[in-house]
């Protein structure tokens, strides 16, 4: 007849691994013995990571060192190349934008038709006249600002600038060069006295039978009023021309 086992003899004692060699082994051993061991070890990392970034530095710096010209003649190349990347970036679009970015045409806040011809004489060197100029003032306008030489030109405050446009026939069989601007002078608010313009291409450049193109401009107050164009030549008869503008 077989013995009876107790079920309990089977599960083993969990106080056993005290009786354990190993464990009689590191039960003596202190925590603040651990901890001095890895301090120690952490002190040895650092002394050998200082010791490699000083001589790393001290070689970079020597210039008997050959590596220590590589990453110098890297950097100005590097530098150098940028450098002129940007200059001439900037000097492309600069050209570019003289050529492209074209200003918008001005608008004239207030415009009025004049539609006024007069003939003026040509005359070669010797004084003598060998054909005629028909100088046509087409319309005015006033102008807050203006294009000149491609470049816009503002009134200051208080200030506009009263344009004329201008329309030249030269049916003289060889091209002309006049001044328009000696064609025509102001005057404002019933003054006697006049004014030349302050705008203009002159010389004006005609080719031989054929239609010019231009204009001519003063700076006025915009309070003036009573506006008159004396037309004409220099030393002969003028042709007055009233107007306002509402």
């Amino acid at each position: 007849m077989s013995e009876k086992t107790n079920a309990t003899d089977s599960i083993p004692n969990r106080t056993s691994f005290r009786n354990t060699p190993f464990f009689n082994k590191i039960r003596f051993i202190k925590f603040s013995s651990i901890l001095s061991v890895v301090s120690s070890r952490a002190q040895k990392i650092k002394n050998r990571v200082s010791v490699f970034i000083n001589n790393t530095y001290n070689n970079s710096i020597n210039p008997k060192n050959k590596n220590f010209l590589l990453p110098v003649v890297f950097v100005l190349v590097v530098v150098f190349i940028l450098g002129a990347f940007l200059y001439f970036g900037r000097l492309g679009l600069g050209l570019f934008a003289d050529k492209s970015l074209k200003p918008e045409p001005s608008v004239a806040k207030a415009t009025k038709t004049i539609n006024k011809e007069m003939e003026f004489p040509i005359r070669d060197n010797k004084g003598n006249v060998v054909s005629t100029l028909k100088y046509k003032i087409e319309t005015v306008g006033l102008y807050d600002s203006i294009i000149v030489k491609g470049q816009r030109a503002r009134a200051v405050q208080g200030r506009t600038f009263l344009i004329l446009n201008l329309k030249l026939i030269n049916q003289y069989t060889q091209a002309i060069e006049i001044k328009t601007s000696d064609y025509v002078r102001l005057s404002v608010n019933n003054k006697n006295e006049s004014v030349a313009p302050d705008v203009h291409n002159d010389p004006v450049s005609v080719q031989p039978i054929s239609t010019k193109y231009t204009r001519i401009g003063f700076a006025i107050n915009e309070s003036d009023k009573n506006l008159a164009l004396r037309i004409g030549e220099i030393k002969g008869k003028k042709e007055t021309i009233k107007f306002n503008f509402k």
